[in-house]
């Protein structure tokens, strides 16, 4: 059963341990991570996630806290006034809650795929925004996993969970080095599919319908050269004005969506 108490002062050490975590080395060395907002609260709880502790102030919540339910669960609760909850929130969220949980796994071996995959690779990411909002993608097109190579963000930065609007949590996804991720690709019988601007075929006209990963380059370079060298299949999506590529996540969208309509 957990507890339920009373923080009003700022120096209190468990609100800068808190704080802290919205710093990437303080989170690779708890394990920890933040979730900010209801909605996003209520979708980890769904997907079984373990919150250690939620912090939550009664003048600004705007919906229905269940602290008996947290509580039965072995949670914290931990009350805090207005003032200290803007110590720990971010920006001009204040949306009155915010949980603290354990960073769930993130292996390729934990993964269990359909018979026909459809997965999305992305290496390299920087955004949170960016990718918080493949997430999104990922989990409307309902894909088997986003696997991340060679990650320049951790996959549960409080920002990547709040720009996926806690789809984060119903994706599986895992994240580890390029190599590894097209070893597990191969090992599953998974095609590769890449967008490259000079590349023969037109998205709509590639094959999308078997084992496949569509595979999504950096903000800034696209794809690197391992992929580039390794990737089964590449298309292009036309582009009409000045520019050359679009923004990663919607590059998903589209090539996703394209490979559920012929996927029905």
């Amino acid at each position: 059963m957990g507890t339920q108490y009373l923080i009003s002062s700022t120096q209190n050490g468990l609100i800068k341990e808190t704080a802290a975590l919205r710093e990437h080395k303080a989170r690779q060395e708890t394990g920890l991570t933040l979730i900010d907002g209801q909605r996003e609260l209520e979708r980890a709880l769904q997907a079984g996630i373990k919150l250690v502790r939620v912090f939550f102030c009664p003048k600004l919540i705007q919906g229905k806290l269940n602290l008996k339910s947290l509580k039965s669960e072995g949670t914290e609760c931990v009350e805090v006034t207005d003032h200290i909850f803007a110590k720990l929130a971010y920006g001009q969220r204040v949306e009155g809650v915010i949980g603290v949980a354990r960073v769930p796994s993130q292996a390729l071996n934990g993964l269990k795929l359909s018979e026909n995959p459809l997965i999305v690779v992305v290496e390299s990411v920087e955004k949170p925004g960016n990718l918080g909002a493949i997430l999104r993608t990922c989990d409307g097109a309902g894909v088997d996993a986003l696997l991340i190579g060679d990650a320049k963000t951790d996959l549960y930065n409080p920002n990547v969970i709040r720009a996926s609007v806690g789809t984060i949590f119903t994706v599986a996804a895992a994240v580890d080095t390029n190599e590894n991720i097209r070893a597990f690709l191969k090992t599953k019988g998974v095609k590769t599919l890449g967008t490259f601007p000079d590349a023969k075929d037109v998205y709509t006209k590639a094959d999308l319908k078997g084992p496949l990963a569509v595979v999504l380059g950096t903000e800034d370079e696209g794809l690197s050269p391992f992929w580039q060298r390794h990737c089964d299949r590449k298309a292009h999506i036309p582009m009409a004005g000045q520019a050359d590529s679009l923004n990663v996540s919607v590059t998903a969208a589209i090539v996703v969506y394209e490979a559920l309509r012929q996927r029905a």
